[in-house]
């Protein structure tokens, strides 16, 4: 029974001060969106297992939460949006374009929880589809950049790769073009893994050990000294140089190119990207790519898209280790009843009524505690102000407020009570 009080592994609950710092994220973060004219989808959790599986790649599809319904239909939890935001595309062909959609939702994958990684996570992200130039990739990773910014991350970087230059680099280790995507699935798990792993892995997908070793070295390296040795390296490499010259001189984005970023998901075909943090064990809290590919392949038009999410809870753990929470108090004033006579409940009622209509966030104290023990209650709870109410303050038509921050008390007409409370509290903001 003990452990049916437990949340399942993987998950969490979050309990209102700290649903509170997320939403504040979420608020922040949606306003980045909705000022670069980004309009909010919201999709169904499960969708068919099919969709889900077409072009997630092999180690994500071992992640799906997956289950037949009651009508045998094979269904999964959503592992991301874009997918699900690719079948709307895919089947609303009339929509204008280009598309843009937000999303912040949760999202389930069945992998090892840790620090910043969970079953169950929430993603704030974009996509914009229609868009072919190297402009969309700029202005999306723009938009996860100053989303992160507004968010309260001070110290991170955008690290930027095309998955075309490396693709020619795997070509040219020997790699056979049908093993490409198993090649790239490798390469993405060098930073988890290490040199070691992939270099026995890209073995296994027939390429010799020096090969191997001079592909993973040539990661590490970057561009320096790199001469594509085909076509698609070329085209990827023209395209990273516009996306890193348009992101510094329209955005002022320093971004950096780091050939190791390859990103795990199969539906990527060129630019891909990822924010990351001092925080090394949280991993990226932001990443994406170009997916032109993912729309068509679902029955739809072939449209150019690109798109980003950011990771929520990374995003709160980054904050937390810097000591850059801000706590959001749920509660500004408590109302406190000091006798337990109907006419002065109704009157803290009526006071708590006149505050809400303001916008200020109120509590009224049931409990029949002395007075001294419920402001000691509204301290505990962040509350800066309590207005007190009794039979004195009923013959007089007034209410006793205590700052309790200032440590100050004034007695107010009712009317004008939740209007002093308001601006007293829009000057202390100010």
């Amino acid at each position: 029974m003990r452990d049916l009080l437990r949340t399942p592994r993987g998950t969490r609950d979050w309990l209102p001060e700290e649903a509170a710092v997320k939403r504040m994220v979420e608020e922040r973060i949606r306003a980045v969106f909705e000022l670069y004219g980004y309009g909010e989808v919201c999709t169904p959790a499960f969708e068919h297992l099919e969709l889900l599986v077409a072009k997630a790649g092999e180690e994500v599809v071992k992640q799906i939460y997956n289950f037949k319904d009651k009508g045998g239909r094979e269904l999964g939890l959503r592992f991301e949006l874009t997918t699900p935001i690719a079948r709307i595309v895919a089947s609303r062909p009339d929509l204008p374009k280009p598309i843009r959609f937000y999303y912040i939702s949760p999202v389930w994958r069945y992998e090892e929880p840790q620090r910043g990684r969970l079953r169950e996570f929430w993603q704030a992200g974009i996509e914009l589809i229609g868009v072919e130039g190297p402009e969309g990739d700029a202005e999306v990773i723009a938009v996860a950049y100053e989303a992160l910014r507004s968010a309260g991350l001070a110290n991170f970087e955008v690290r930027l790769n095309d998955r075309e230059v490396v693709e020619d680099l795997v070509a040219s280790a020997g790699i056979h073009e049908n093993r490409v995507p198993e090649a790239l699935r490798v390469l993405d798990k060098l930073e988890r893994f290490g040199e070691e792993y992939v270099v026995k892995e890209l073995e296994k997908l027939g390429a010799s050990t020096e090969a191997a070793q001079k592909l993973v070295e040539r990661l590490k390296d970057g561009l320096e000294d790199f001469e594509p040795k085909s076509e698609k390296g070329e085209r990827g490499l023209k395209r990273l140089q516009e996306i890193l010259d348009l992101l510094k001189s329209a955005y002022h984005v320093d971004a950096q190119i780091d050939l190791a970023i390859v990103r795990g998901l199969g539906y990527y075909t060129s630019t891909v990207f990822e924010v990351k943090t001092p925080l090394v064990e949280v991993g990226s809290v932001a990443g994406g790519g170009r997916y032109d590919d993912l729309i068509s392949s679902l029955g739809g038009p072939r449209l150019p898209a690109t798109g980003m999410a950011i990771g929520i809870e990374r995003v709160l753990e980054v904050l937390k280790a810097s000591g850059s929470v801000q706590t959001r108090k749920t509660t500004e004033v408590h109302v406190l009843p000091i006798a337990g006579d109907k006419n002065v409940l109704a009157y803290a009622l009526q006071a708590a009524g006149e505050l809400r209509r303001l916008g200020v966030r109120t509590i009224v104290e049931y409990s029949q505690r002395s007075l001294s023990k419920m402001l000691e209650k509204a301290l505990k709870a962040g509350a800066r102000f309590a207005v007190i109410v009794g039979p004195s303050e009923i013959s007089s038509s007034v209410v006793t407020i205590r700052d309790l921050e200032a440590r100050e008390e004034f007695k107010l007409p009712i009317d004008r009570a939740a209007s002093f409370i308001k601006s007293r509290m829009e000057s202390m903001q100010a």
